[in-house]
């Protein structure tokens, strides 16, 4: 499918009240849903699969309070100190823009099944979603929300979930050791294809993290 063809799904996806579009921010001069909305949206959909992500130091300012008490807990020097605490703000930047690396090699195997990468964040709480017509013409719809860990998730996107069939997938189990979850993101697209077995592994994403 082409990227007109997936937004077209996506909107029809919406439409259907099963999803909801990202909202115009407040200060927008075009409302949910109207032309201009769905322009911002289609854009943010494209462009997000194109950008490349880059790791900049951020310009928040570090609690010296927290990082004076592990230095004194943990008997650190102050170079190992601001060491520490420079890469830890690195690292917690960073983390977010994972989720998006996330979905974009997912879905460089899934899209072969039919499913639509809601890239730029353009539904609400909602990463991917399949149409699944019926013998008798009716339509499934599929909702996934992915996640890096079984612990990175906040309590708005586990509330959206509660009384509808949006699945939940992480990537690792944050209490076990070398242990991820890939086997049931597998069984979800199709647990007897053998290409997507060893396509969709750890390993796998690990390599394509690095290019």
């Amino acid at each position: 499918m082409t990227a007109d063809e997936e937004f077209k799904i996506i909107k029809e996806f919406v439409d259907e009240k099963i999803g909801q579009f990202k909202k115009p921010p407040k200060n927008s001069t075009y409302k949910y849903g109207d032309e201009k909305h769905l322009l911002s949206l289609k854009k943010s959909f494209i462009n997000s699969r194109q950008s490349k992500i880059n790791i900049n130091e951020p310009k928040t300012i570090t609690d010296d309070a927290l990082w004076e008490y592990i230095k004194l807990q943990k008997n650190l020097s102050q170079d190992k100190v601001d060491e520490f605490a420079k890469y830890h703000k690195i690292a917690m930047s960073i983390e977010t823009k994972l989720g998006n690396l996330l979905e974009s090699f997912i879905y460089k195997y899934i899209k072969n099944f039919d499913w639509i990468w809601c890239s730029g964040n353009i539904v609400q709480d909602i990463d991917f979603i399949k149409k699944e017509i019926k013998d008798d013409n009716s339509v499934n719809w599929i909702a996934l929300q992915v996640k890096n860990s079984d612990n990175s998730e906040n309590a708005a996107s586990s509330r959206v979930r509660v009384g509808t069939k949006i699945i939940k997938w992480y990537r690792r189990l944050s209490r076990v050791e070398s242990k991820d979850n890939w086997e049931e993101l597998i069984n979800l697209v199709d647990e007897n294809d053998k290409d997507l077995k060893d396509q969709l592994t750890e390993k796998n994403y690990l390599t394509y993290l690095k290019n």
